[in-house]
């Protein structure tokens, strides 16, 4: 009984001297608690704050990009629809210079053609040439009222002479229009003309001119000197007048 009342006091005082360090303890878990939470929140909101920005220079570069490849292109196309319209401006003026030109060289319509007579004597190739400097070529003729309408055309002519006429054999015999290297499908020759390859005349005489008193067609040497027959497919868009 002695040692057991003895013995309380002791027993208190160390009962009494573990709480303090059960708190302090407690104390201390909850600190230490609450400060690894603090820092792990920390680190959160830091690493989200320091990569936005990343985030915003990345996008941020992305939109540029991006922008300067539409406004190269709204560039390129701007710059192409001023080309076109130069293009396009530069036709209308060289139709217009056409047109003026068909009105000013007498050029005559006639079914969606157009046809100008030439009077200066020229040689064949010379002929040629010139109604390609005018925006023709000697004239191919395709049928009996095409022929009959110029023959007309070259009865009323100043120059009282045979006419150049579009068509030669450069293959002897083979006779083809110059413009587009056909075949005659139609044929208005004199009575035994064009000469046969048989006769040696047919070796010089490789042209084709319109007789003036006829209307029929003779092959001759292409060196003679005639005035010609232009004709020019842009009639389609000539107006008279």
């Amino acid at each position: 009984m002695g040692m057991d009342a003895k013995a309380k006091p002791a027993d208190m005082m160390s009962s009494n001297l573990d709480k303090p360090m059960m708190i302090y303890g407690h104390r201390f878990y909850v600190m230490t608690s609450v400060l690894m939470f603090t820092f792990f929140m920390m680190c959160v909101v830091c690493e989200t704050v320091f990569s936005l920005p990343c985030l915003t220079i990345k996008s941020k570069e992305d939109f540029i990009k991006a922008r300067k490849a539409l406004t190269n292109l709204e560039d390129f196309l701007k710059s192409q629809a001023s080309s076109i319209k130069s293009k396009v401006q530069a036709l209308d003026k060289d139709l217009t210079s056409m047109e003026e030109d068909f009105k000013r060289r007498q050029w005559t319509k006639y079914n969606s053609h157009c046809y100008y007579i030439g009077d200066d004597n020229v040689i064949w190739t010379d002929a040629e040439r010139k109604c390609r400097e005018i925006g023709g070529y000697l004239a191919k003729i395709d049928n009996s009222s095409e022929n009959n309408w110029i023959y007309q055309q070259v009865k009323k002519s100043s120059n009282k002479n045979h006419h150049w006429l579009g068509s030669t054999d450069v293959v002897n015999g083979d006779w083809r229009w110059i413009y587009d290297q056909t075949q005659l499908s139609y044929k208005n020759f004199y009575s035994g003309r064009p000469y046969p390859t048989s006769n040696a005349n047919s070796h010089s005489f490789n042209c084709i001119m319109m007789h003036y008193s006829n209307g029929n067609w003779y092959d001759n040497p292409c060196q003679s000197k005639y005035p010609y027959v232009c004709e020019s497919n842009f009639c389609k868009f000539y107006i008279d007048g």
